[in-house]
């Protein structure tokens, strides 16, 4: 597999949009998957590529140019909705629910074997991103589909008496009669396995605590912009602190704010209804002393008028002097 490497992987993999995050989660996968091989083909000729993509649609990911194969077979995982299916606040996570969200083998459900070995492949990569020593080349799985171990990633085989043994078994066997037992001599966790593991909990941990440093410098820097409120709904979704603040002070300052704006704003539309009436008021006085009311003449009946004796009177018996 010249001239493909785990970096190249990793860099192939952020520069068509991943995150640190979900470029560790899926060369965690990669590793489980293919020991990281572009060319592998697994599944008895069904399955293609670093990630193993099933089915004979893909079997072009493939062609033995594994340079041009890592760049097609990245797109495809960012075309197929990969990247998103990486999410999580850390390495262990992202490898966790790309393995169950993407990937969908028999047990790699959450709790499931293949679930649990990626997201301890995750620590094995964050180790080489936060420390720079990336592996030369990336080495092949043991079977094409199964698990592998990239060149430079930690092995459970490894012998017990080995000096980057931390725990193992080793000298157990021997038998009863004809039942006979193998000799164990297994390492189960390598010391350069706690050490990528430790470091990739400081990274993830240190991440977290400078970015929330920088959110509360930010804010209370810009303290005359209301970005203390921000600060405080910020820091409640880090702390019970936080959240203390913002139901008992953030919060009761806002509905006070909100209430002293209703007030305002009603306050100026009463203005405007007066001024508005006033100034229709002045308007028709104007209008009046410009244009003065006609009074209508008044018709005078002649001095010598009385009515009918009786509803049923004729002219004749009308009154006059």
């Amino acid at each position: 597999m010249a001239g493909v490497t785990p970096r190249q992987i990793y860099q192939a993999l952020t520069g068509a949009g991943a995150s640190t995050t979900q470029a560790i989660g899926i060369m965690a996968n990669g590793i489980a998957e293919s020991g990281l091989n572009p060319e592998a083909i697994g599944d008895q000729g069904t399955s293609f590529g670093t990630w193993q993509e099933h089915g004979a649609g893909y079997a072009g990911l493939v062609t033995g140019n594994p340079e041009a194969d890592l760049a097609a077979q990245v797109k495809v995982i960012a075309q197929d909705g990969g990247f998103a299916a990486a999410s999580g606040s850390n390495a262990g996570e992202a490898a966790g629910n790309f393995s169950a969200n993407y990937e969908r083998c028999t047990t790699c459900q959450p709790g499931q074997s293949s679930y649990n070995a990626r997201v301890a492949n995750a620590a094995t990569v964050a180790g080489w991103v936060s420390s720079g020593k990336w592996p030369t080349s990336a080495g092949s799985a043991s079977s094409a589909g199964g698990t592998g171990t990239a060149a430079g990633a930690t092995s459970t085989t490894t012998s017990a008496t080995s000096p980057d043994c931390a725990w193992g078994f080793s000298g157990l066997g021997g038998g009863v009669g004809p039942v006979k037992l193998p000799q164990l001599d297994i390492c189960l966790i390598k010391k350069s396995t706690l050490r990528h593991a430790a470091g990739g909990a400081l990274m993830t941990a240190g991440g977290g605590v400078v970015m929330f440093g920088v959110i509360l410098l930010a804010a209370f820097a810009f303290r005359a912009s209301g970005a203390a409120r921000a600060a405080g709904q910020i820091a409640g979704t880090f702390s019970p602190a936080g959240r203390v603040y913002e139901r008992g002070v953030a919060a009761p300052r806002r509905q006070q704010q909100a209430a002293a704006e209703t007030t305002a704003r009603q306050g100026r539309q009463r203005q405007q209804r007066e001024q508005r009436a006033s100034e229709a008021r002045g308007e028709r006085e104007a209008r009046e002393i410009r244009q003065p009311r006609q009074l209508r003449p008044v018709r005078r009946r002649p001095p010598n008028w009385r009515p009918p004796a009786d509803a049923g009177a004729t002219p004749s018996e009308f009154h006059h002097e």
